[in-house]
């Protein structure tokens, strides 16, 4: 029996919020949300989970941890996979 999915999804704009609602420091909104747009939250999420405190099921990010230091983590695993 499939389960039904009722999250609604959020916008870019909303996404970006959450992440600073939960302790991410963004230095450039425009950016970010340019980020988020063509990447999308769900493949640079993968590059944030370093940057979450413990128990990392809290979704809340260590002093200091910022968009930018997972956006180098996603650029550096794209370098080193070509």
């Amino acid at each position: 029996m499939l389960e039904q999915y009722t999250k609604p999804p959020l916008s870019h704009e909303k996404q970006l919020q959450l992440l600073k609602d939960r302790g991410l420091l963004v230095e450039d909104d425009s950016k970010a949300l340019h980020l988020l747009h063509h990447i999308s939250y769900y493949r640079l999420s993968g590059y944030w989970h370093p940057l979450l405190q413990q128990p990392k099921h809290l979704h809340r990010f260590k002093p200091n941890a910022s968009f930018d230091n997972g956006f180098k983590l996603y650029c550096f695993d794209r370098e080193l996979r070509q």
